[in-house]
C-alpha cells in the first residue's frame, strides 16, 4: 500500500538514531518541501535494482573510487549547509531513496523522477551529515557520516542524533547517485559491541591447550 513521503521517510529517516527529535516543542519555521512521488514497499526485482529488503553487505576495507568519494562528500557538504537544491543535484533522474522499512521489514522505496522530487527527498532528512570514511562493498559504496544539525528546508536541531554516526549505501553511475539506501550500523558504531576477533585454528601437530584452573 502506498504511503506518503511524511509517513515513509520522516518516520523512518535518520530519526532512527534520534535525528530531529529534540523535543524542544518549538514549531519549525522552514518552508514545506514540495511533494515527492509516493513511497512504496519495493517489489522483488524492482526497477533500478531496488531490493526487497535493505542490503547489509559486510565491511571489506577496500577503498572506493576517489571520484565517487568526492561526489558523496560533495552531497553531504551541500546537505549540511542546508542547500537542498544543490544536494538534489547529485541525484540521477530517475533514482531512488530507501530510508527505512515497513512493519513487515520490506524496504520502503521513494522513487525520484523529477528535480522537485529530488529536492523533497533531501529536505526530508532533518540532519546534516559530515563525511568520515567509505569502503567498497560489492556494488555499494558504504559511507560513514557524523550527523549534525542543518539549516534550510526540512532542517531541524537533529535532536539526540547530532554527534552520532549513520551509514548509507550508495550506487553511483555517470557521476550521479542512482541509489541512496540507509544502512545499518557496523559493529562498534555508536558504542555497539565490536565483533570479536576470530580464533585461529590450531596448526598440524599443535599441542592441545592445557586446561586452566
Amino acid at each position: 500500500m502506498a504511503v506518503t513521503l511524511a509517513a515513509a521517510l520522516v518516520a523512518a529517516a535518520w530519526l532512527a538514531v534520534g535525528c530531529g527529535s529534540g523535543g524542544s516543542g518549538t514549531r519549525s519555521t522552514t518552508r514545506a518541501a514540495r511533494p515527492a512521488a509516493p513511497a512504496t514497499p519495493a517489489p522483488p526485482g524492482g526497477g533500478l535494482g531496488s531490493p526487497q529488503t535493505v542490503p547489509a553487505p559486510a565491511p571489506t576495507g577496500a577503498p572506493p573510487a576517489a571520484g565517487e568519494v568526492g561526489l558523496i562528500r560533495g552531497w553531504s557538504d551541500a546537505l549540511r549547509r542546508g542547500d537542498v537544491r544543490s544536494a538534489a543535484g547529485y541525484f540521477a533522474l530517475p533514482s531512488l531513496m530507501i530510508n527505512g522499512t515497513d512493519a513487515n521489514g520490506a524496504a520502503i522505496v521513494l522513487t525520484i523522477g523529477t528535480r522537485p522530487q529530488a529536492e523533497a527527498a533531501n529536505a526530508s532528512l532533518p540532519c546534516g551529515a559530515r563525511f568520515i570514511s567509505a569502503d567498497q562493498r560489492g556494488r555499494y559504496v558504504n559511507a560513514l557520516f557524523r550527523l549534525t544539525g542543518r539549516p534550510g528546508p526540512g532542517g531541524s536541531d537533529c535532536g539526540t542524533g547530532a554527534g552520532q554516526t549513520a551509514r548509507t549505501n550508495f550506487v553511483i553511475a555517470r557521476g550521479r547517485i542512482v541509489e541512496w539506501i540507509r544502512a545499518p550500523d557496523d559493529p562498534g558504531d555508536n558504542g555497539t559491541p565490536r565483533a570479536p576477533a576470530p580464533t585461529p585454528a590450531p596448526g598440524p601437530g599443535s599441542a592441545p591447550a592445557r586446561p586452566t584452573v
